[in-house]
């Protein structure tokens, strides 16, 4: 399984597990996230959730391999995989509990994306948070909008278009991280345990309103659209291949 649901008394941690690629994302481990996602939903025994990975990392984005596979495929393959590929950065919307990320290792790219999502973020010193894409050729499409909640929308583009890979310290004094400590998955626990010893039914009025007042998906549906766009561009084929080739890549402009 590439990823690994443990119940405990109140919450559930949700590990990201493939670890040959440091958990990076892919089709299965999205589908595998979301479909826990909704059967945590339904749990009532459940009432916080903690996003966690293995072996080191959280997760260091999309696998490349895959990726590059995308690029090949008709526009009408994109958006069948939409409910997938996309839906994943939105996850929280099909889990309505708190989420508490415990980072550790990468979290660049689509990794960024589900921290950014989280409601509260633990992180060490070990981490490194950016969103690289635009160095493949693509702009993170799917992952802007929670990125942009997080941080706010200047620096959002800020990040997104200088590509910039950055510290603990850093993703702290810009908000995107609330506690730094040596043992992430530990201090997440304790906070997942302190949050489902209130109300659950005060927990999921919290959580309605939470996402009541984003009112952001037609947004981010749009995005959602462009980034099907993208993936018929040269550029991105380009781009893929030149990272995978260790190259500086030869844009074109298509």
């Amino acid at each position: 399984m590439k990823v690994i649901c443990e119940k405990k008394d109140g919450y559930a941690i949700l590990f990201l597990n493939n670890k040959e690629k440091k958990n990076a994302l892919d089709f299965e481990m999205s589908k595998q996230l979301l479909d826990k996602c909704r059967e945590l939903s339904e749990d009532d025994s459940v009432s916080a959730v903690v996003l966690t990975g293995k072996n080191g990392n959280f997760c260091a984005g999309w696998n490349i391999h895959e990726f590059i596979e995308g690029v090949d495929k008709p526009p009408v393959a994109h958006y069948e995989d939409i409910k997938v590929n996309a839906d994943v950065f939105r996850f929280d919307y099909f889990l309505k509990k708190p989420v508490i990320a415990a980072v550790n290792g990468y979290a660049l790219g689509g990794g960024f994306g589900l921290v950014a999502a989280s409601h509260i973020v633990v992180a060490n010193d070990s981490c490194k948070f950016g969103m690289p894409e635009m160095n493949l050729g693509i702009f993170p499409y799917c992952i802007y909008t929670s990125v942009k909640r997080a941080v706010g929308e200047r620096l959002a583009v800020k990040l997104a278009l200088t590509r910039e890979v950055f510290d603990v310290k850093y993703a702290f004094d810009i908000g995107l991280v609330h506690y730094i400590e040596e043992n992430p998955l530990e201090k997440a626990c304790r906070l997942a345990e302190s949050i489902s010893s209130k109300s659950s039914s005060v927990i999921k009025l919290a959580m309605d309103a939470i996402y009541n007042s984003r009112r952001d998906d037609i947004q981010e549906d749009y995005l959602a659209l462009l980034r099907i766009i993208n993936f018929t561009s040269k550029d991105l084929k380009e781009g893929a291949s030149a990272f995978l080739e260790k190259r500086k890549p030869s844009w074109k402009g298509e």
